[in-house]
């Protein structure tokens, strides 16, 4: 049977259909559409565990290829497995699940490169598979740049609407369940790295940025507490065998950037003034991710720490691209 390969890309690297379906466009050129806020708008019930919005208006389609560039003209072709990187990444997990196992009968196991958000989705797909069942659809998985602990942009996102540089309407950005789900893990604030604050509601309510239960939220205002309590349900699903599904895989690789200043803490927080940066990608810090992986992970997977491009380039850099082969 062929060789078969899929990317799967970030935050942001899956590109969306435009209102007259004529090409695909990123969020920042759907921002400049008019009434733009309400269609980027994620909704959901108050069941954590309801995976799937309650509406969306928005269709996936295609990848930003310059983020991607060396792997859109490689071969053998690679696929790129299309996602709503806003949405629950429970829900995108089961998405790649359902995936790999229709696809199953069409060809030999799937090698995969998961980038960023995109490796949150394969742990999440995996979960869902069960190791004997992931191994028998998935060969080995390449990390790139995977916030496996996660992020501060995701903070600074919902703190004030920077995304990438770009600027997005934080009450937008509030409703969108993935940021929430990639809050750090670690204290921000504190020199405790194991105290996950950011997913405790007095933590934000201490800020000012969550009402008393039953007072009306104001997105403008307030981070959306219904968006918090999924990113509570992922971490408790996550807090103990993470990584056990990946066990009887061929291969793992972990590729992280360690040469480009990343976000770390927020002394002032909410404040975003005088950020502490340690080494990363600009989005994924190095050595606490390393430092945080279970030991059998660090023993048993091969994991390269490079200089390379920052977090949104880093599979278009040819030294990473490499060592995906």
């Amino acid at each position: 049977m062929s060789r078969r390969q899929m990317v799967i890309p970030g935050t942001g690297g899956v590109l969306y259909q435009a209102a007259n379906g004529a090409r695909a466009a990123t969020i920042f050129e759907l921002l400049t559409q008019a009434n733009a806020g309400q269609t980027l708008r994620c909704e959901y019930g108050p069941d954590p565990e309801a995976l799937e919005p309650l509406h969306n208006a928005l269709a996936t389609g295609g990848y930003m290829t310059l983020a991607y560039e060396p792997f859109d003209h490689a071969l053998p072709k690679w696929e790129f497995f299309d996602y709503d990187w806003r949405l629950d990444i429970r829900y995108s997990g089961k998405r790649l699940a359902d995936h790999l196992k229709a696809m199953a009968p069409l060809g030999d196991r799937w090698r995969l490169v998961a980038h960023s958000q995109g490796g949150l989705v394969v742990l999440a797909a995996a979960r869902i598979l069960g190791a004997e069942e992931l191994a028998r659809l998935v060969q080995g998985v390449s990390f790139v740049g995977v916030p496996f602990f996660g992020t501060v942009s995701a903070l600074l996102a919902l703190l004030e609407g920077t995304f990438f540089k770009n600027s997005i309407p934080k009450e937008v950005a509030r409703t969108w369940p993935s940021l929430y789900q990639m809050l750090p893990r670690w204290s921000v604030t504190r020199g405790n790295p194991n105290r996950p604050d950011l997913l405790l509601d007095a933590t934000w309510m201490n800020a000012g940025l969550l009402p008393a239960p039953g007072a009306p939220v104001d997105l403008s205002r307030h981070i959306d507490r219904s968006m918090l309590e999924r990113a509570r349900a992922l971490y408790r699903a996550t807090t103990t065998g993470y990584f056990e599904p990946l066990s009887k895989l061929d291969f793992i690789r972990i590729l992280q950037g360690n040469n480009l200043k990343t976000p770390f803490r927020l002394p002032h927080f909410p404040s975003t003034e005088e950020i502490i940066s340690v080494d990363g990608d600009t989005l994924v810090p190095d050595q606490f991710t390393r430092d945080r992986l279970p030991s059998w992970v660090q023993d048993e997977a091969t994991i390269r720490r490079l200089p390379a491009a920052e977090h949104s380039r880093l599979c278009s850099d040819s030294n990473v691209f490499g060592l995906c082969l």
